[in-house]
């Protein structure tokens, strides 16, 4: 009895080990995961999907739509508490804060984005620093063990978009890249990654609400978004080309840059989605319209390509929809209605959105009709953040909690 009850212990404990290595080994870097293109990988597709989620933990973080990130184990935020800008950082077993740092006074957040009064930014992970940009344009390095500051920059705190800053960070090559400033004095500003240092400034991109992307499938090359149009923008910090994207009223350059090879995906701007080829001919770059769907596109939401077919949250009522990516033609819509901020993400043989009503939606990415797998309620606030899939663990950030699920 007693070689059957240690047996038992020692296989909980191993159990229990291999579930804190899989958390620990698994990394969220930034803005829609370590890529920028909302990719999950080392989902747990549950055999039969249960009839709710089990709560792991719940801790109280702060205001923020900003989306939390992981490396080793811990999680990091960046959230305003009382009239504060704090990065926090949490174990993601046990949901237990391991360090705080205030960061700066929090902006006082006017106008019609008032309901959204804590960061917007996310922040990134990268060669164990935290790369943080806050509401009203500060830039802040930290150490990941310790919290404590490497380097910060409040430089370019006079102007920011209407409704705050929005962008988040990207590092790469040693350098760190952020859009500041606003509609006047926008720019896409390059820092040393370890130093702080101004490198470099890209004028003339009016700083919006989405964040740069590197194409990776041609080189030296990243998509930057400004308010009235999307930009390629060299490594070295030359402007290569410029695709128009005006607004129709009521909307904004919100959604992050999304290609498929070398063709970009142009949404968000109120009149349905475009398909544009990036092609350079000699020393001349050229740029070339493909197709258009009208009916169809995205508004706060940032869409997904997946086995040939593009996924994305309706404009108006954040309803799912399928285009097909080589006619831009419509292969599906459903008809609920949920809410156009939304995140979605691809599980690999699943994908899951997540809209701000607080209803984690499971779904095939099936390219002939809409083929719903598991909803499940994950929040009583709105949610705006995008959540974190990491195994069978998936991470809600709602109004002020943070909180852990489970599948099993």
């Amino acid at each position: 009895m007693k070689k059957i009850n240690l047996i038992t212990c020692l296989f909980c404990v191993s159990f229990i080990l291999a579930n804190i290595s899989s958390v620990k080994c698994q990394n969220w870097s930034g803005w829609r995961g370590n890529n920028r293109n909302g990719t999950v990988t080392g989902f747990n597709v549950p055999v039969k999907w249960p009839a709710q989620l089990n709560k792991i933990w719940q801790i109280q973080v702060g205001e923020a739509d900003a989306s939390p990130v992981m490396a080793n184990g811990h999680i990091y935020l960046h959230v305003k508490q009382d009239s504060l800008e704090v990065a926090i950082c949490v174990d993601a077993a046990k949901g237990e804060q391991v360090w705080r740092t205030v960061l700066n006074g929090s902006p006082q957040i006017k106008g019609p984005a008032m309901s959204h009064p804590g960061p917007r930014s996310t922040p990134f992970i990268s060669n164990g620093k935290l790369y943080l940009l806050g509401a009203g344009g500060n830039v802040t390095c930290l150490d990941v063990k310790t919290g404590k500051a490497i380097w910060k920059n409040g430089a370019y705190t006079t102007e920011v978009p209407q409704f705050y800053t929005g962008s988040s960070p990207l590092i790469l090559g040693g350098k760190c890249f952020v859009q500041l400033g606003g509609k006047t004095n926008g720019q896409l500003t390059v820092f040393d990654a370890n130093t702080g240092k101004e490198i470099d400034q890209v004028l003339g991109i009016s700083t919006t609400y989405s964040s740069p992307v590197v194409m990776t499938t041609i080189p030296n090359l990243l998509l930057v978004q400004s308010e009235v149009d999307l930009f390629g923008v060299s490594m070295d910090g030359k402007l290569l080309w410029d695709i128009e994207t005006p607004v129709q009223r009521m909307f904004n350059n919100a959604a992050t840059p999304v290609y498929d090879g070398q063709n970009v995906i142009v949404t968000g701007q109120g009149n349905g989605t475009k398909l544009v080829s990036i092609s350079k001919v000699g020393e001349k770059w050229e740029t070339k319209e493909l197709w258009t769907n009208k009916e169809l596109g995205t508004s706060f939401a940032t869409p997904l390509v997946k086995d040939g077919f593009l996924f994305g949250n309706e404009a108006k009522n954040g309803k799912l929809y399928c285009l097909n990516m080589k006619t831009g033609e419509k292969c599906w819509a459903d008809t609920i209605a949920y809410n156009r901020f939304a995140s979605l993400l691809d599980l690999g043989k699943q994908l899951v959105t997540l809209p701000a009503t607080g209803q984690l939606i499971f779904f095939e990415p099936s390219g002939k009709s809409y083929v719903e797998l598991a909803k499940y309620k994950v929040a009583e606030t709105e949610v705006y953040a995008h959540p974190m899939i990491v195994g069978d663990k998936i991470y809600v950030k709602d109004k002020t909690m943070l909180t852990c699920w489970s599948l099993k």
